[in-house]
């Protein structure tokens, strides 16, 4: 799959703004509610699993996307639209064509690797239901959504394992939710596939950042084809 042109990257850009400046400013707590039904209605994730609260992304694309545009341009170029660390002015200063073509060039294989993956990444096979909402605190400190990491804490007395009644519940879930491909083989706290090529399952950061968008593709083509 090829993907010719820039708006996979410029539609999430776009949804990733509309959303935060959409959202309710409320506070949860006290108005849980209204923070649910906006979710329910305007988060990608929900929307694919039919208002699912529990719905979650499996890769974060903002990564991917943030370790491209400063290797690709370092800091330096990067700071002339912003700070990159405040996600939402920064993406709105980048978010016409022109600039993402910039600096994202698709002459750079990593570019057109990055495309696939935003592609892919708004549809059905990136979404996965999880078993608690509480969960969601994977996109935080330490985990920040890398899915050996989380996957990984899910066993034995990981930091999820409290989710989980014990490991044969926890593979239950893992097949119910087509994430067999996340390992080598049987399904097993020690078969967890390196994705990031770092050889620690707790570091998502790759050297190669070729390496984890070809296995993040790999990952979402062979779920496409389960859920489809």
């Amino acid at each position: 799959m090829t993907v010719n042109s820039y708006s996979p990257i410029i539609k999430k850009i776009a949804a990733w703004i509309d959303y935060e400046k959409c959202r309710p400013k409320s506070d949860y707590v006290t108005n849980c509610q209204e923070h649910d039904e906006f979710r329910m209605k305007n988060d990608l994730d929900c929307v694919l699993l039919n208002g699912d609260l529990n719905a979650d992304t499996i890769f974060s694309l903002w990564i991917p996307l943030r370790l491209a545009l400063v290797r690709i341009n370092g800091y330096s170029e990067l700071n002339k639209y912003g700070n990159i660390n405040n996600k939402i002015a920064f993406l709105e200063a980048i978010s016409n064509e022109q600039t993402i073509a910039r600096l994202l060039p698709k002459s750079n294989e990593t570019v057109n690797k990055l495309l696939k993956l935003f592609d892919l990444g708004q549809e059905k096979c990136n979404v996965m239901s999880l078993k608690e909402r509480r969960m969601q605190s994977r996109g935080g400190k330490p985990y920040y959504d890398y899915m050996p990491y989380f996957l990984f804490e899910c066993f034995d007395n990981g930091a999820f394992s409290r989710c989980f009644t014990g490991n044969c519940d926890l593979i239950e879930w893992i097949i119910q939710q087509n994430l067999n491909m996340f390992f080598e083989g049987e399904i097993s706290k020690d078969n967890i596939k390196d994705l990031s090529g770092s050889g620690d399952l707790t570091k998502g950061i790759p050297q190669n950042l070729d390496y984890l968008l070809d296995n993040y593709i790999t990952i979402l083509e062979q779920r496409k084809r389960l859920i489809d």
